[in-house]
Formats: structure tokens, sequence, C-alpha cells
């Protein structure tokens, strides 16, 4: 019931934009005849029922939605649990420090909320069908008096508007006592009805309404195209009528107002909108034909642009039957493995070197060598930004069908860090067999796509992030847990923030190379509940820089080095604590006061109440 309540919510979105655009078309068509209004709303209805659709380049809808919603992963985020590599001895370290993390709870409180959503929108529709339905059968009940006038008009003192009832049998009830000028007005305006099938068409689009009751655009939708469809039928009365009529066919509407509305009687058609429609009347004019083409013509490009979804970009296709080419059933084949490794994009500053086959054994696996610097192998340690690794191995995932598993390993000559991915892992990224997208160009296309989405989101969420000193000005750093990262592992991501920064600071220097770093310690030395409504954590952060000619390396007052050539991380001000603030939902880094900062203010927990302030 989720995925169906998913589904309906995305057609519910497409078919609001829609919706909006032709709510203006009606604007730009508001001197036109009604029929053409009209016409525009079947685009919405079709939006709104039917979940796929042609593509084209010429769409005015957006880009579809690329962010994956899958209940059964959601359901087992430790489906998608990176291996550490050899980040494993600091994460091991910290799992002895932090509170143990349930990290499916964010998780599972998302697929719970879904779950109630669908419940309600089920309750919905029941309550709109029962209420529906009982006034539909109450009408019924006051119309089984009504007695035969001609052919299929049935005459009745029970109501007070004349209108159509039935689908297969269509008939129009009439009032008693009206005048035979005004009779003759509402069995044309009743007659057109039937002649357009709007007595079959109404009743879906209501139920369409129901369906996708908790949108408000699609109930103004339904109102709007209840007013063109009567309009309409008002301008086809006086179009084929010979004398003008106008002014008497108003006066007939005027006192035939109706008193039941579309949604009490959904099957029913009364006269509604009476004071727009006799505006219309009065101001209608026999449109010429030069007039009836341009909106001819712009309904029809509309409904199509709209019907349309937007079709993929030609570099997508493109890039998608360049690595079909490689597609193979086998990881043993070096060639197309080699051809497929060579299309991947790769982050900068790593480069592509070679690449091993493991098919000695079941699982078969691949392992990509990748070649960089130490500060890039450092960056990539923390699972939060391994998103390009990851869209590779989707990649290769869905194009080398009996692969287990594939390693991306980077190196800066002096030491490696494994990033592993697993079939299974792929899967539950993608919310199905991964393998099924390589099935065509198109499908192909599309995981392209998604991988570029994916890594596109990761970037736009972290390219202001930024470390906070306690002299700095830059914005506190912000990391949300997600089912990929737990919080051991954004405090690992923090401390190479830090140390990158430092990184940064010694090669401002052009003879200044650092070739190696390593996190010595990061252990949690203090917790505050009472500074702020976060719980506040300060992390002792040790770490060494190896320098590839230390000679070149001033050292100012405070820094030091240990016996084996490596920098520390200490200065003048001592070494760095790390600051940061947790709930349950989310942590985030505030910036790091040094342990001579604390020694001076005379107490840790004065120091940090400063960082806070200034942060502020």
């Amino acid at each position: 019931m989720s995925k169906l309540f998913i589904t309906v919510l995305n057609m519910s979105i497409t078919a609001s934009f829609a919706a909006l655009i032709i709510i203006f078309a009606r604007m730009l068509l508001r001197k036109s005849p009604k029929i053409f209004s009209y016409a525009l709303w079947a685009v919405v209805w079709f939006r709104l029922i039917c979940p796929v659709s042609f593509e084209s380049a010429l769409s005015l809808l957006p880009g579809q939605n690329l962010m994956f919603y899958n209940v059964d992963t959601l359901a087992n985020p430790n489906a998608l649990s990176e291996q550490y590599g050899a980040g494993s001895a600091v994460k091991q370290t910290l799992e002895s420090t932090l509170t143990a993390v349930n990290t499916s709870s964010n998780a599972n409180l998302i697929d719970t909320a879904v779950k109630i959503a669908a419940a309600v929108w089920i309750l919905g529709i029941a309550i709109i069908l029962c209420h529906s339905t009982i006034s539909y059968l109450k009408l019924r009940n006051r119309i089984s008096t009504a007695t035969f006038y001609k052919d299929n008009i049935f005459e009745t003192d029970q109501i007070h508007t004349p209108f159509v009832l039935g689908l297969m049998r269509p008939r129009i009830y009439i009032p008693t006592g009206l005048e035979q000028k005004e009779l003759d007005y509402i069995l044309k305006h009743e007659q057109i009805h039937i002649k357009r099938r709007d007595y079959v068409i109404k009743p879906i689009a209501f139920f369409t309404v129901v369906l996708h009751w908790f949108n408000p655009i699609v109930w103004i939708s339904y109102f709007l195209m209840s007013k063109d469809m009567e309009m309409s039928c008002d301008e086809e009365v006086i179009r084929q009528s010979k004398e003008d009529i106008r002014v008497s066919y108003s006066r007939s509407l005027l006192s035939l107002s109706m008193k039941q509305s579309g949604l009490l009687a959904p099957l029913a058609f009364g006269e509604s909108n009476i004071k727009t429609r006799i505006k219309n009347i009065i101001n209608y004019k026999k449109p010429a034909l030069w007039a009836i083409c341009p909106a001819c013509i712009l309904v029809v490009a509309i409904s199509m642009a709209l019907a349309a979804n937007p079709s993929d970009k030609i570099e997508y296709l493109a890039s998608a039957e360049k690595f079909l080419e490689y597609k193979t059933d086998y990881v043993g084949d070096a060639s197309k493995v080699g051809n497929i490794i060579s299309l991947l994009d790769f982050p900068e500053n790593v480069n592509y070197s070679y690449f091993e086959l493991h098919t000695e054994n079941v699982p078969y696996g691949i392992t990509v060598h990748l070649n960089t610097d130490a500060k890039t192998r450092n960056k990539y340690t923390g699972a939060i930004n391994q998103t390009p690794f990851e869209k590779n191995a989707i990649i290769m995932f869905s194009l080398i069908g009996n692969v287990d598993y594939i390693n991306f390993n980077l190196t800066d000559g002096q030491n490696d860090y494994l990033i592993q991915y697993t079939k299974d892992q792929a899967d539950a990224m993608v919310g199905k067999d991964v393998r099924e997208f390589s099935l065509d160009k198109k499908t192909f296309a599309q995981l392209l796509k998604i991988g570029d989405k994916i890594e596109e989101s990761f970037i736009n969420e972290n390219k202001n992030s930024s470390i906070t000193t306690i002299g700095g000005a830059d914005g506190p750093l912000k990391m949300y847990e997600t089912d990929k990262v737990d919080k051991s592992e954004q405090i690992v991501a923090f401390a190479w923030e830090v140390i990158n920064k430092d990184i940064a600071y010694y090669e401002e220097n052009p003879e200044v190379k650092i070739i190696d770093s390593k996190i010595t310690r990061l252990e949690r030395i203090e917790s505050f509940d009472d500074l702020t409504d976060k719980t506040i954590d300060v992390y002792a952060l040790e770490y060494r820089l190896l320098p590839e000619d230390l000679s070149k390396v001033v050292l100012a007052g405070g820094m030091d080095v240990d016996d084996d050539g490596w920098l520390k991380e200490t200065s003048s001000m001592g070494s760095p604590l790390l600051v940061v603030s947790r709930d349950d939902d989310s942590i985030e880094f505030i910036g790091i006061v040094m342990t001579g900062t604390a020694v001076e203010e005379g107490s840790l927990k004065t120091a940090v109440r400063e960082l806070l302030e200034k942060n502020q």
C-alpha cells in the first residue's frame, strides 16, 4: 500500500505542474471559445491516472525526481553500510566512546510515516466515497417518483434545477412548472452534455479527484473544469440558435440557480457557477475562423507538451550507448571490463592506474587501482565523500553480469585506502536489481542520470561546508545522519577536515609538500548537557603529518616532530579539541578549542561556552 501511495503522490505532483500551466493557459484563452479550455483539462486527468507516458524534448514538465524511495531499503539501511578499510582502528576507538546509535531509527521513522500517510489516504477516499454515495442515493430517492415527459426526459416536483443522471442510459430530469422557452433552452443544454459524453467524463474526473483528495490543486482543477464544461455548453446552445438569445437564456439560468453541488452528486449534472456563466453568455461572440486557428494550435501544443515526459538528455543516451558496447555476463572478460572502467568518471586528483580480476573463487570481484595524493586520499576516507565511487560501482554492477564485489583502492604511493561495494549494496541503493538497468539504452541512460543526481545532491549539500575555529568567520559544518553514514564516521570526517586545513596551511609554502597523514587519537573526553538544548561533545584529536622534506618546514613556536620525522598536531596553543553538538537526528561541528585556551580560561567548559557564544 505504501508503494501505491508513493506512486499516486508522484502522479499528483506531476499533474499539479500541468494544472498550473493550464490555469495560466486559460488566461490566454479567455476570449476564445470555452471548448478549448475544457479540452485542456484532459491532460491533467491523464497525468493523474497514468503513471507512464511518452518522452519529448519539448515537454513543459520539470525533470523527474530521481531520489528513490524504497520501503524495503529504508527498512534495512544496514545493506548500505560501508567497509571502513584503513580507518577501522579509528572507527573502533570511536565506537568505544560514542553512545550506541540505532542506525535504522530514522529509516524506520520515515517508513512508519509513509505507512501512516497511506492509511490516512485510504481513509479519506473511503469517507468521501461514502458521503458521495449517500448523497447520490438520496437524490435517486427524490427522483423516484418522476414522470415520463418525452424521449429520455423526466419531470418531477422534487427538484428545483434540471440535470442529467445516469451512465449507461443518461436521463434528463427537469423540475415541474418550467415555461416553454426556458424548457427549450435547458433541454438543448443538457442534450449537448449527453452528445459530448460529459455524463461519463465528469464522474471519471470526480473519482480521480477522490483518488488525489489530499491535493488542493486537483480540487481547484475539478472546479475550473466544471466551469469550462458548463460555459462551453452554454456557448454551443447560443451558437446553434438562429436568433440572439443571450439575454433570455441568461434569465432562464438565473431562475434555475443550482442548489446542489457536484460534489454531493458527482454523477448528476446541474446548473452551477451561474454568475460566471451569465457573464460569459452576455460577452459571447461567435468566433471568426482566424481566431479559432491560433487557439487550436495553442491547445494542441500545450496538450502534447504536458502529456510528454522530459526526454533523457542526448549526452546520457550517447554515454549509455558507449557503456553498453562493453556489457558482459562474465567478470573474467578483461577486455570489456577494462573498457568499462576507462569510461568511468573519477574525482579530481584521482587517476585510474590499472585493475585486477579476482576470479579464482566465488565471490568474484574487481579491484580498481587509483593514484592520488595523501590529501585527496584522506578526503575519501570519510563515507560522506565517497559518492563518486558509489556511482561508478553501480554502473559496473549493472554492466558486469557475475561480479559480486568491487574495490576501489586509493594509493598515494605510500599508503592505500580500500573502498568496497557489494552487489547487494548496489541493489539496495537503487531499490531493485541493478542489472535491470542495462537491458536497453534508454533504461541505462536513466541509471546514469540517477548517479549524477545523487552525486550532485551530495556536492550541493557539502559545497559550503567549512571548519569553524575560535577566530574564524566560517559557517558551521553540519551533517545529518543517514542510513549510509553513522555518527562515528561523521566525527572522522570532521577530524579530516581539520587535518586537511592544517595541511593546506603548511603547503602555503610552495617548498613544502605533505605526502602522508594519519590520525593517532580521536577520543571523546567530555560531554556537556547544560550548555545548549543539544548535547555538546569534546574530542581529543591527535594526528601526524609527513612532509616530503622536513628541512623545508619552518617550525614555529610550539610545533614539534616525532622520532620518525612526522609533524605533530601541537602548536603554541596546545593540541586541538573538536567540539560538536548532537541530538537524535543530526550532528554538527561547532569548531575547535585548543588545550592551551582551556587552561587559560580555567576550565574546558568555559572555553566551550565562549566558542558557542562566538558562533551564535
